[in-house]
């Protein structure tokens, strides 16, 4: 939950014209929240103000928040004060402002009300109806892709898996699809910190052989691997993007590979990657 910070002391007076919401004077707006409404129009403000700061997806300055919501910058800096106290906005040492980590709180919420798995089951569903093997859907979260939910082969060899598990980024095809579609500032940061280790025989360990493989899957909309991460499996996944485009998550389907050939996971592959699409653009991409 939420935990309001030691108050910070700030009491900046109240100057200048409130503007298009109301053309009172600034002592009159230091007294809303004691008149009946007044609780109301300061949430009203705060609410612009955080929709700005959502909306610019940057840093910026009070003079800017004030200019673009039409309030003075003295009740853009107090509710400003008020949202850093609960972490809600964070200000830098250069005085500009962001969006703060309180907001995954809500964000959060949402998504275990109407959470990725709720809207990528039907799509799931068709895919696996028509490939007729094992789906499984990830979720990317803290640098770590984890099982989230799985449509078991109606095959009698099919999958070992278990929801709740972790799976590695460069040795899967689910991974590497988010890894491809990170910003290259995260993959940098991701070989940096990640020993690529053997999982079998074939694993790829190299680095500049990895790299050409994710260019060939952002390329294609969709990964491959054939038994990299455990001997007998070859998978084909594609990662769920949210709607700044940065992925949250992966689709990957997932067969014995004496019974996945070249040309039906090339086949899938492409279906995979339309039915990523189809989820990611229900989460707001709209790439």
């Amino acid at each position: 939950m939420i935990r309001k910070k030691r108050n910070t002391g700030l009491n900046v007076p109240e100057t200048g014209r409130i503007g298009t919401v109301s053309n009172r004077a600034a002592g009159d707006e230091a007294d809303d929240s004691r008149t009946p409404g007044g609780s109301v129009r300061v949430l009203d403000r705060a609410v612009s103000v955080l929709g700005f700061l959502a909306e610019s997806r940057r840093q910026v300055g009070i003079t800017e928040i004030a200019d673009a919501t039409d309030l003075s910058k003295a009740t853009v800096h107090r509710i400003l004060s008020t949202l850093r106290d609960y972490s809600i906005v964070i200000r830098d040492d250069g005085g500009l402002y962001q969006m703060g980590p309180s907001v995954l709180f809500w964000a959060d919420a949402y998504q275990k009300k109407a959470g990725l798995c709720e809207i990528a089951r039907p799509w799931l569903r068709a895919l696996w109806e028509e490939a007729l093997e094992t789906v499984h859907l990830f979720i990317f979260e803290g640098g770590e892709a984890y099982y989230l939910d799985k449509l078991d082969s109606p095959h009698p060899v099919g999958m070992r898996s278990h929801i709740g598990a972790r799976r590695d980024l460069y040795s899967t095809s689910a991974g590497r699809s988010i890894l491809a579609a990170l910003p290259g500032a995260d993959l940098e940061a991701f070989f940096e910190k990640t020993e690529l280790l053997s999982r079998t025989p074939n694993t790829v360990t190299d680095r500049k052989e990895l790299e050409k493989i994710l260019a060939v899957g952002r390329e294609r909309g969709f990964c491959e691997e054939v038994e990299e991460n455990e001997v007998g499996i070859r998978c084909v996944g594609a990662a769920i993007l949210d709607l700044r485009g940065y992925p949250v998550g992966a689709v990957s389907i997932s067969a014995p590979a004496y019974r996945f050939s070249d040309s039906q996971s090339r086949a899938l592959g492409e279906k995979l990657r339309d039915t990523v699409l189809a989820i990611s653009r229900e989460l707001g991409y709209r790439g």
